[in-house]
């Protein structure tokens, strides 16, 4: 359990992270921005390896461009017998629905005529929709008088501008009455619903109405369609052509008559601007759009009934977790190949699941999908490093520290000996070698047992670690000797060290409870480099050589050698 403790620490915390970021996500505006943008890769890829739908080869665009106010000689907006004229070629081609994408808002000054031109040509074609725009009630504004009154529908042109500025959705409908016993609520309509129920030929008196139990739009007295829609009437736009899948005219050859017999034979005609001088494009997933390619776009989708149905980003959050959390297992069972490979293969997978799901219409979060392999894959490598970094240090820790006493080994003292008396013949600084020897250790080892001889052992590592400065080094030499480095330390001060480690020892020794514990001692010798004093040794060998024979005088003196 404790070998595995780290791992789960990690999952545990890349879990515990993952739970916090869909209410981060909701209220993060940056992630929101680079959500919805996520999800326009997925429209252009699909206009990219896929054909616009069938339907849109029933569409043709009338546009209201530069060379078109050049050819006709006018400024916008235009007369309103521009369009009269526009609308009366478009019968003689036999069009089947015109919508204006215009709004004919108020009287024109000093053109009553050419306002009631355009009713009359409205009036005889039949099927002609145009825009108009909404108050703070969401009713609609009525176009100027005998317009309203000839034209077959009108529907608002307006649509919803995301936080940059693009638009992806739009208001199908905007509700205006409930029916407390039918369930149904009474709306207004956009420019496109109306659009389609002039292609349905929906008689004029046929209502629409979104059913608040299953959030669709049908209309009255009609078996189709029944579209979703959102709670309030919200839609996401299914952007499935650009404005080059449509067939498109520029408005002068209709008014003047420079149209191919047959051309608008059968089809819903749009009428819109198409100038960026007249400020009419906008962003959108596919790019920069006019309004009218925007509006034709949403008639496609109802047309072809091809709304787009949203998996709740719940789930997504949980099948991202679950692949990050497979990738992060790998990472942590060091199957380094494998998670990587899992990690590329889980990136391209998911994004390429969301794009056949797209296909059908079905959209799946491709930012949240890819959070978890990529969060995952961060915290792979940063626990895998780290966990490398804890072992080599610890493997560098036990490589140069003694097992028993955890004190450092005699090699690890020999490299750092070297730089200190390089450092102190460079600074002209003196540097003392401490040797000792515990007396009599056999005798400990071969009376009370080897366990006892160790624990004497560790005892006098403490001892010794515990007289010294924090920057002096204290090695285990092997079995009961110690080898003590003392930085800038003179003969004399070596001298009082060993008095006060010997006294150390003795209080040590003293407090134990075994009396041959208690006679314990020990032995120390010592070497020191002094710059300028007369025969002061030449190599830190030397040095070492001198400390170990004064350490052989010490026992030798005061405990009769060779007796241990």
């Amino acid at each position: 359990m404790r070998k595995n403790l780290y791992t789960y620490s990690v999952l545990l915390i890349f879990s515990a992270a993952f739970a916090f970021l869909p209410a981060h996500f909701e209220e993060s505006e940056v992630l929101q921005k680079l959500s919805i943008q996520a999800q326009d890769v997925l429209f252009k890829i699909r206009h990219f390896t896929a054909e616009a739908p069938l339907q849109a080869k029933e569409i043709v665009l009338v546009t209201i461009d530069d060379e078109s106010c050049q050819q006709l000689d006018a400024r916008w907006p235009w007369s309103r017998k521009i369009f009269a004229s526009l609308v009366q070629g478009l019968k003689a081609q036999g069009a089947r629905v015109i919508g204006l994408n215009v709004s004919f808002m108020g009287a024109e000054a000093g053109e009553a005529k050419s306002t009631q031109d355009l009713a009359d040509a409205i009036k005889d074609h039949g099927r002609v929709i145009v825009g108009t725009t909404s108050d703070n009630q969401s009713r609609l504004i009525r176009p100027y008088g005998p317009i309203a009154d000839n034209v077959y529908r009108y529907g608002y042109l307006e649509k919803i501008v995301d936080i940059d500025f693009a638009i992806r959705r739009s208001y199908w409908v905007r509700f205006y009455s409930t029916s407390l016993n039918t369930g149904h609520q009474q709306v207004e309509s956009s420019f496109p619903v109306q659009l389609a129920a002039a292609y349905w030929d929906f008689p004029t008196n046929a209502e629409w109405l979104v059913d608040i139990t299953k959030n669709t739009l049908t209309a009255t007295g009609q078996p189709k369609p029944e579209l979703e829609v959102g709670p309030d009437g919200e839609t996401t736009i299914n952007y499935t052509a650009s404005f080059s899948d449509f067939e498109q005219i520029p408005a002068w050859k209709v008014v003047r008559g420079r149209v191919p017999a047959g051309f608008f034979s059968g089809k819903v005609v749009l009428v819109g601007l198409t100038s960026a001088l007249l400020s009419d494009i906008h962003a959108t997933p596919l790019g920069m759009m006019p309004g009218v390619v925007i509006q034709a776009n949403e008639f496609l989708s109802i047309l072809t009934e091809r709304t787009l149905r949203f998996v709740p980003d719940a789930i997504a959050f949980l099948l991202s977790w679950l692949v990050g959390l497979c990738i992060l297992i790998l990472f942590l069972l060091r199957r380094f190949a494998v998670s990587f490979a899992a990690f590329f293969i889980a990136v391209f997978g998911l994004f390429l699941g969301t794009q056949l799901l797209f296909a059908r219409d079905i959209v799946m979060n491709p930012l949240i999908l890819e959070i978890g392999p990529m969060f995952s894959f961060l915290i792979g490598i940063s626990a895998g490093s780290l966990r490398l970094l804890v072992e080599n240090r610890f493997l560098e820790t036990k490589a140069i520290h003694d097992k028993l006493t955890g004190l450092y080994k005699y090699e690890y003292l020999r490299e750092v000996l070297e730089d200190e008396w390089k450092r102190a013949k460079k600074e002209n600084k003196p540097i003392t070698v401490i040797m000792t020897d515990l007396d009599k250790f056999k005798n400990i080892n071969d009376t009370l047992g080897h366990e006892t001889g160790n624990l004497m052992i560790q005892r006098a590592g403490n001892v010794i670690k515990e007289s010294v400065r924090k920057f002096d080094i204290v090695a285990r030499y092997g079995g009961d000797e110690f080898v003590i480095l003392l930085i800038a330390t003179t003969e004399s001060e070596a001298i009082a060290y060993r008095d006060r480690l010997r006294n150390y020892y003795h209080e040590m020794a003293t407090g134990l409870k075994e009396p041959l514990l208690q006679h314990s001692s020990i032995s120390i010798g010592y070497a020191t480099y002094e710059p300028g004093a007369a025969h002061a040794p030449l190599t830190t060998q030397e040095l070492v050589e001198r400390a170990d024979k004064d350490l052989f005088e010490d026992k030798k003196n005061r405990r009769g050698w060779p007796s241990r």
